[in-house]
């Protein structure tokens, strides 16, 4: 399961201030809490890439004008609601807030369409999230999108040279007052039949998708059977995973905070309280 989220900096935030927290504080914050450490198998950041505009993609850039996206990999659900109600996660993590307090939010399981021999992750990744059309249900938004929507797009990414992966992210079920009383009590729940990812080569690859006489029209052709236009939005993002449990013989080293003796473990069995007395 994935616990994905797009998200945007406030308003009177640089981006590259916001860059900096989420990707050096909040990053530093999540490796030595224990209770993320334990939850979340794989952790992935995507940054926007500056100067696309919507007129270079399939589907148009959000409204939103969202500024990021994570991925977050967990067992079950069960794992997903354990740092929002352990004391370590509302102590440390929840006092971060760094961002504005819209997201975007979808639980979705996770199904492999295409992989090139020797791909590695990150670099330049195309997102698409696909809102279903009102009257086709999910089971059939998903059959659609596998069976017929899938095979144009790597058919046209290959024959373009463009395509290192595609992958599905079919919507699965989440209750939003799960996140109540934490940062993502404000974020859209639910809105998405889907989330598509596209690792490719370069931003370039955009243009060429774009403005091929094939591959933008019989793309756009399938979709049209399942995919609404109004609320589908994408994202361009270079990909960078901060660590990842998910595969075997390939799995980051083990965070210090979670082996007995290390200084992060001693640090954290201080607890977060006592050595912050306020003033009367």
């Amino acid at each position: 399961m994935k616990f994905i989220l797009a998200a945007r900096r406030k308003p009177q935030d640089t981006q590259e201030r916001y860059f900096y927290e989420w990707g050096i504080i909040h990053v530093a914050l999540m490796v030595t809490t224990p209770s993320v450490m334990r939850s979340f198998k794989r952790y992935a950041q995507h940054y926007s890439v500056q100067g696309v505009v919507s007129d270079s993609l399939i589907y148009p850039l959000s409204p939103m004008a969202w500024d990021n996206m994570a991925d977050h990999w967990v067992e079950d659900l069960e794992s997903l609601v354990l740092p929002f109600k352990s004391a370590d996660y509302c102590e440390r993590m929840q006092p971060h807030s760094f961002g504005d307090s819209n997201f975007a939010l979808e639980l979705t399981s996770t199904h492999p369409i295409f992989e090139a021999p020797g791909f590695k992750s990150g670099g330049v990744k195309l997102i698409h999230f696909l809102k279903r059309r009102p009257a086709i249900s999910q089971e059939e938004f998903v059959h659609r999108w596998r069976t017929e929507y899938a095979p144009v797009v790597v058919k046209h990414l290959q024959r373009l040279g463009a395509l290192r992966k595609y992958q599905h992210n079919p919507q699965l079920s989440l209750n939003p007052e799960i996140f109540k009383g934490t940062l993502f009590e404000r974020g859209g729940v639910g809105h998405y039949g889907g989330i598509e990812e596209i690792w490719l080569n370069s931003v370039q690859d955009l243009v060429r998708l774009r403005s091929d006489a094939h591959a933008y029209p019989e793309i756009r052709s399938a979709a049209a059977k399942f995919v609404a236009d109004e609320g589908t939005f994408s994202m361009v993002t270079t990909e960078r995973v901060i660590y990842d449990y998910s595969v075997p013989g390939k799995e980051s080293p083990l965070p210090a905070v979670l082996r007995s003796g290390t200084l992060e473990s001693q640090i954290d069995a201080q607890g977060y309280k006592s050595w912050n007395v306020s003033g009367s």
